[in-house]
């Protein structure tokens, strides 16, 4: 792979040089009018603008209409001379230009000798502080910012939140944040403009240390500064429909500066965490390392060097369910006759039909003999009941300890070849190592991952109006994930290392921090792979490399821009599997029945098979390792900012994006074509991808002169366009998996070979991942457009009132593609399958006018793509009138054609650092909706037959948030308003003080409903026997695991089925809040408000109807600078996260469980939930920061940091 790499960047390196323009975003520029003193336009003023830092000139002369601009310089510090006979010069010392920031400075001269100087700082400008020619809405975030804001854990991207439209709803994550409505993989990070943004989302998404496993891919300490544009940006930008951050690294100059660097924390020093009970989560976080940076040789070659190294011991408090002491009982004496296991039955309120005694006498031995039991922890406290099980489950608490190492190294060079061109190269890399706890089994999760970035930029200056850039790098994220298992004694040979044991259906949602999906105790050695698949390991490589170019032109009042990019990504993965074993509710667990067995098998080869026979029982997989995903981008773009008057700019502008289709690199993924019904030939594309994706991009910018020319008022919109979501658009390539389900009626048996034989030997249940192909095109495409009045304020400060909308349209869904055929009918016992009829009972006797006249024995259920008449004996497919072939599991099912919305209303406050204060204050009042969220954030639809029905807000409507950061510098000590010196200087001066403050409202949740596809209902105007009770006509059971009861039969409980995806809602009550926190312990949803909704139909509630708990945290640092020498000091900080240690409640769990059965106790629809059988459902259970990041208990840190 390094020598392919390399051999690319050579060839395209030759390509780039002798061919197009392509574009680079990390650049700034300043521009402006200048004038006399009567505010006439001065024409052939001369512009000089040196680099404080490195010494590098650029000269711009004003055109006929006085405006000059000088564009594409690197951000930093700059001197500002302007000069003209007749006018005295004008000097601008210092002044900040921010990364990809186009500033304007109008520049009055004064009539005089040109030998006169007249020095100006950058605040006595007017409107210094607003960008008057651009249109989009963002924040630069400074130096100054990146190093001293209070950042828990040093992770960059919670100063993200300082940018208009900005939304947060974790820990301030890259993964927690989205920007106007969009998915959070619609962001886009580049470093030094070389995508730096992850392709696979290589992260189970409940790894506790951090959502995104590792923080120092980039350290702060490399970072010279970023910039985020959350809307309306240009056309150079582009390649995501969300946010664009793009992050500056530190370089060299002319003078040698450095850093080192300890930060401390101990949990010592920190609060209690609400949920911690007899003893604090343990915490020990260091983080050191330093930097160097300075000339090789002055004003021609620099260098700039830097390490970060990390070590993270983090303790936590895992607590889920797990079966009780009575559970254990049952299991280890049922046998019919001993009083030990009787008593626990009893107590479990479990009914065993005199008739099914032996029977379920064996299926229980037959579970004691494995020894399962054992890998389950032994719980405490009181026993609750899960649905009708009486003393089901125990709550167990862990403490387990999360091991994090990282070590971060990053080296640059700058050479200024001569005055027109100028070259640099970085190079940075991570190796990181995470050892996780994955839920109260003792499980952990091992990720290894050695993220690198690169890139060399060259820079070409043409005369004074006209620059061109070249850069090409890559970007690799290398990951290895793989499960760790503890030995468990007494499980009687079987081995967990390959297997998980899943208990689900009436269970709730995870506890704190606990990696189960049901939050109940998950033994085996499986966990979440990338896809939602269970697997053992998951090696990923993924790579992206950029080849990019940028020719800007200036041209009289015209500032033009065009270029491209080609981006191609390598993405090589496997995935190693296993079985999961899983019952669907805590009875079935307990009768050891209807068990549900899938077995993921490794990654193959397809082999042989033939689409125009039989596609399913003739495909072969030899095991042959990764497969190689492959796509590219291909981007072009051209702009045009026209200042038409000194006040007026008008700028417009073309981007063109394709994404090819991903295709795996021998053709090794296997299609399901959802038309058809048959498995697609290799070399068929996966989807179609748009090639008519233009975005224009247009905006308005007046600067009224009647009020003072410090008031800009911007309108603007464009089309964007985002790349699919990619771990969905491999799943063809992940198809190349053997995927089956098979469901075992006897449940398990004496360990895993027999199972895995069973399912791994036939071909049946197989589960491709499909894609409509006629329908499912990529990208997604959103409108922007928006509205904002800029004012500035005295003291450098800059008002902005905004709105902003978007809509979204060919945005992602998912659903299933093999629904179960509408309608029921009942058959007599000899009777062939009838088609076109999706649940077929069997009556035990003759059926007389449609009616049963016996019970019904056997229910098959059949979906669209099931073959009846057909069935499969050994390996061959036989005639048989009353069989049915299943060939394939439930399908996923993935198209586009979703939309959305977005509106709102955003207020800014943005202070230069003036007098010794910076602050950036963001407000935001909005509101996101639509049929789905798009990309990586949607979600399975409920009813697979229509997707408007999933029309409501999306996951991250958060109605209002606000961020404020602010560093103060106290007006006291050497140098400053206070002037003091000596001893005095040495106590009282060089202190800071700063604070972060973050607010939101809840962020959305959706309650959750476990409802079998197919339930029994009674049939009879006179009502049905259930055991000793009478029940009436239309009561619903769940489906025994052998006869129905007499008078009953099945029917679809949900149209179309969808179970697995466990997305079902139940029904709202009109009347009954659903909200009842503070009234019942830390019970945060009333159970009461809900209700199974009747068979046949959908549940009312709307999805992310309801709200969570708010958020607010303060974060104080307070720093005091020691002066060493005039070039060097010490710095020493304390850092308080959470200082007033306000509790942060994360989400509780929403997924109501299955309350029915298959007896007279059963749970009615149109019943309310109680609090005894919704268990734990909407019982707040943890926090949302645990280790690091936004929403932890109160944490202190201390750092000491050299500087000189």
């Amino acid at each position: 792979m390094r020598s392919k790499i390399f051999a690319s960047l050579l060839f395209a390196l030759a390509v780039i040089m002798a061919s197009t323009q392509i574009q680079a975003q990390t650049l700034g520029g300043f521009s402006g009018t200048v004038t006399d003193s009567n505010g006439a336009v001065l024409s052939g003023a001369s512009v000089r603008i040196v680099s404080v830092q490195t010494g590098s000139e650029r000269t711009a002369a004003t055109t006929t209409s006085g405006s000059y601009s000088v564009p594409q310089l690197q951000p930093g510090i700059y001197k500002i001379t302007v000069t003209l006979d007749g006018f005295k010069t004008k000097q601008i010392e210092a002044i900040e230009l921010g990364v990809g920031q186009n500033r304007t400075l109008d520049i009055a001269m004064e009539t005089g000798e040109v030998t006169v100087v007249v020095d100006v700082t950058a605040d006595e400008l007017a409107a210094a502080s607003i960008e008057q020619g651009s249109n989009r809405l963002g924040a630069n975030i400074s130096s100054r910012e990146v190093e001293q804001l209070p950042v828990n854990g040093r992770n960059y991207s919670q100063l993200y939140m300082n940018a208009p439209g900005a939304t947060n709803t974790g820990t301030g994550n890259f993964g927690d944040l989205r920007f106007n409505g969009r998915a959070n993989q619609q962001n886009q990070t580049k470093l030094d403009g070389i995508e730096a943004t992850a392709i696979f989302d290589s992260s189970p998404g409940y790894v506790t240390v951090q959502g995104s496993q590792f923080r120092l891919q980039t350290s702060i300490e490399n970072i010279q500064e970023f910039r985020v544009d959350s809307s309306n940006y240009p056309a150079e930008y582009g390649t995501g429909t969300g946010g664009q951050i793009n992050v500056i690294g530190k370089s060299g100059g002319n003078s040698l500066k450095g850093s080192a660097f300890y930060y401390i924390r101990n949990d010592a020093l920190d609060a209690r965490n609400f949920f911690d009970r007899d003893t604090k989560s343990p915490l020990r976080m260091n983080q050191f390392g330093g930097s160097l940076g300075g000339p090789i040789i002055k004003n021609k070659l620099f260098f700039f060097g830097s390490y970060e190294g990390l070590r993270q011991r983090a303790g936590f408090n895992i607590i889920e369910s797990t079966p009780s002491s009575t559970v254990r009982d049952f299991i280890n004496f049922y046998d019919g006759v001993d009083p030990r296991g009787e008593a626990a039955r009893a107590a479990l309120n479990l009914t065993i039909a005199p008739g099914e005694v032996a029977a379920v006498a064996a299926r229980v031995a037959t579970l004691r003999s494995t020894g399962i039991i054992n890998a389950f922890p032994v719980g405490t406290g009181e026993q609750f009941a899960i649905g009708t099980v009486t003393n089901a489950a125990q709550v167990f608490q862990l403490n387990r300890t999360a091991k994090l190492d990282e070590d971060a190294f990053s080296f640059r060079m700058d050479w200024k070849i001569n005055d027109n061109f100028t070259l640099y190269g970085r190079y940075q890399r991570t190796n990181g190592t995470l050892l996780s706890p994955d839920g109260t089994s003792g499980r952990s999760i091992l990720a290894e991952q050695k993220p690198d970035n690169f890139v060399v930029n060259f820079q070409q200056i043409y005369g004074s109006s006209m620059i061109n850039e070249t850069k090409f790098g890559f970007n690799r994220a290398p990951t290895d994930l793989t499960t760790v298992v503890p030995d468990i004694p007494g499980l009687n040979g079987v081995d967990l290392s390959l297997t998980s044991l899943r208990l689900t259906g009436n269970i709730t949602s995870p506890g704190v921090n606990g990696g189960s999906a049901t939050g109940f105790t998950e033994p085996g050695g499986l966990t979440r792979q990338s896809s939602a698949a269970n697997g053992r390991a998951q090696p990923i490589r993924p790579t992206s490399l950029s080849f990019i170019d940028n020719l800007s032109w200036t041209k009289g009042d015209h500032s033009i821009k065009f270029g491209g990019e080609f981006r191609k990504l390598y993405v090589d993965f496997d995935q190693l599997g296993g079985i999961t074993y899983s019952y669907s509710n805590i009875t079935d667990f307990l009768l050891n029945r209807n068990l549900t067995a899938a077995f993921v098998g490794d990654m193959s080869l397809p082999g042989n098979f033939s689409v125009a026979t039989d596609p399913i029982t003739t495909i072969e997989r030899p095991f042959d390792g990764l497969s190689q995903g492959r796509q590219f981008y291909a981007i072009a773009y051209a702009q045009d900012e026209w200042r038409i008057r000194p006040n007026i700019v008008f700028s417009y502008g073309l981007r063109y994006e394709y994404y090819s289709v991903n295709k795996e690199k021998n053709d090794r993924a296997v299609l399901f074509d959802a038309a058809s019904g048959r498995l697609m030939p290799p070399g068929t594309d996966l989807y179609t991808s748009g090639k008519s994706n233009f975005g224009p991009r247009l905006g308005f910018t007046w600067t009224p002169e009647f009020l003072g020319g410090k008031t800009v008022i911007r309108v603007g919109g464009g089309l964007y366009y985002g790349p699919g979501q990619y771990e969905d658009l491999i799943q063809p390539i992940e198809s190349n998996v053997f995927r089956s389900s098979r469901s075992l009626a006897n449940g398990i048996t004496t360990g895993t070979s027999n199972e895995v034989s069973q399912i791994g030997g036939i071909q049946t249940g197989f589960t491709p991942r499909s894609y409509d192909v006629t329908g499912y095109v990529v990208p997604e495409r959103v409108g922007q457009y928006g509205i904002s009045v800029q004012h500035e304020l005295p003291g450098s400060t800059v008002l902005t009132v905004a709105y902003v909308g978007s809509q979204g349209r060919n945005l992602f869904l998912r659903s299933i593609t093999n629904r179960i055929l509408p309608g029921q009918t009942v058959i007599g016992p000899s009777d062939p399958l009838p088609t076109g009829v999706g649940v077929v009972n069997r009556c035990s006797d003759a059926v007389v006018n449609g009616v049963c006249t016996g019970s019904i024995s056997a229910v098959t259920t059949i979906r669209e793509f099931d073959v009846v008449g057909k069935r499969l004996s050994g390996t061959s497919i036989v005639t048989d009138p009353m069989g049915v072939l299943k060939p394939f599991g439930e399908i996923d099912y993935k198209t586009s054609g979703g939309r959305d919305r977005y509106d709102a209303m955003q207020i800014m406050v943005n202070r230069r650092f003036t007098a010794g204060l910076t602050l950036n204050a963001q407000y935001q009042l909005g509101k996101s909706y639509g049929n789905t969220q798009g990309s990586n954030e949607a979600t399975t639809a409920q009813n697979p037959y229509s997707f408007e029905e999933e029309f409501g807000p999306n996951t991250f409507d958060i109605r209002h948030s606000a961020n404020i950061t602010a560093l103060y510098e106290l007006p006291v000590g050497k140098g400053r308003r206070f002037n003091l010196s000596g001893f005095a200087d040495t106590i009282l001066g060089g202190w800071q003080i700063g604070g972060v403050y973050n607010a939101r409202s809840g962020s959305p949740l959706t309650v959750l409903i476990s409802r079998p596809d197919l339930v029994g209902v009674c049939q009879q105007a006179a009502g049905c026997t259930l055991g000793s009770s009478n029940v009436a006509q239309g009561f619903v059971i769940s489906l025994p695991s052998g006869a129905l009861p007499a008078g009953f039969i099945a029917v679809q409980n949900t149209p179309g089925g969808n179970a697995s995806r466990n997305t079902r809602r139940p029904d709202l009550i009109a009347g009954v809040d659903p909200y009842i926190f503070g009234s019942d312990g830390m019970r945060y949803l009333n159970p009461a408000a809900f209700a199974m909704p009747a068979p046949g139909t959908y549940g009312n509630l709307p999805r992310n109807f309801l709200k969570g708990p708010v958020f607010h945290q303060f974060d104080l640092t307070l720093q005091k600078r020691f002066r060493l020498t005039e070039r060097a000091n010490i710095e020493f900080r304390s850092e308080i996260y959470n200082l007033f240690n306000r509790a942060n409640f994360a989400n509780p769990p929403a997924s109501l469980g299955n309350a029915l059965n298959s007896t007279a106790s059963s749970q009615q629809p149109g019943v309310a939930y109680s609090t005894t059988n919704a268990a734990q459902f909407g019982v707040i259970n943890g926090t949302v920061g645990r280790t690091v990041g936004l929403g932890t208990n109160r944490q202190i840190q201390f750092a000491a940091r050299l500087n000189f």
